[in-house]
């Protein structure tokens, strides 16, 4: 399946206008460049999957509606992608031998958080 930049570019543009949102504001967000917000509206730059990642995370849109136009537009609090951006904004703080001691403490409380 063949992504159509325009109308990605189209979309995320629709979204940040909508959320009140300058290109400069939506790149610091991001974590991107201005310019590269420019290039990615305008459909002359494919993203990277990170890039991709982070856009989602700062315009708190569903990929499914910036790729194809369809699903969730904007994500409800408590979806479990929420969820995974909290973790993941938690997990980036910590060295990798911190994370390895989260995971141990994850995978002995989880069963017990079920039941």
């Amino acid at each position: 399946m063949k992504i159509d930049l325009k109308e990605l570019g189209k979309r995320i543009k629709l979204t940040r206008k909508g959320q009140d949102l300058t290109q400069e504001m939506l790149a610091e967000k991001a974590g991107v460049s201005q310019h590269y917000i420019y290039e990615i509206e305008a459909g002359r730059k494919a993203m990277s999957i990170h890039s991709f990642a982070s856009l989602t995370t700062a315009l708190d849109v569903s990929a499914d509606y910036l790729l194809f136009g369809d699903g969730q537009r904007i994500f409800d609090v408590d979806t479990p992608a929420h969820h995974n951006n909290q973790l993941m904004e938690i997990a980036a703080e910590l060295n990798p031998s911190q994370r390895d001691h989260v995971l141990e403490i994850l995978e002995v409380m989880v069963p017990y958080i079920k039941n």
